[in-house]
């Protein structure tokens, strides 16, 4: 159910931060797929989660850290459709109840979720940059001994 969504990430979203420089790592985990960077001496990572029941949904976990091998890391938090901590929050084909009865449909197409994750994209970014906080991202203090982007987030 979730495969359309997957392909249009990688057809669309994919090439989008790979443009950025950022480089997709080796997979660990079906349900993790992550990209890393290189930029002033910090590494920028991030990790598209889905969800573990295979429903079409999903949210990026992202991190900054400094120095190349991320020993310390010092930040996470997701990006996400809105803040929050519920799957309701996460990117995904399902719409809103609102926008439910505005469009009379009840799913987003897989191109439209793509779309407004990379419309939210530039929140990541100017928060590696300055620290700003936008509307779609849900930032949590970080443990030092954390080994993934996602693992005080669950």
């Amino acid at each position: 159910m979730a495969q359309p969504l997957r392909e249009a990430l990688k057809r669309e979203f994919y090439p989008f931060v790979e443009a950025r420089g950022f480089v997709r790592q080796r997979a660990t985990h079906p349900l993790f797929t992550e990209f890393r960077r290189q930029r002033d001496g910090m590494v920028q990572v991030f990790e598209i989660q889905w969800d573990k029941y295979q429903r079409p949904r999903f949210v990026l976990n992202f991190q900054r850290a400094e120095g190349m091998q991320a020993p310390s890391r010092t930040a996470r938090g997701r990006l996400q459709r809105r803040r929050g901590g519920s799957l309701a929050c996460w990117f995904g084909l399902h719409k809103p109840w609102l926008a439910v009865l505005r469009s009379a449909s009840l799913r987003y197409r897989p191109e439209e979720v793509v779309q407004e994750l990379m419309r939210s994209f530039p929140e990541l970014e100017a928060w590696w940059l300055c620290g700003e906080e936008g509307p779609h991202l849900y930032c949590v203090a970080l443990p030092a001994q954390a080994t993934r982007a996602s693992d005080s987030l669950s």
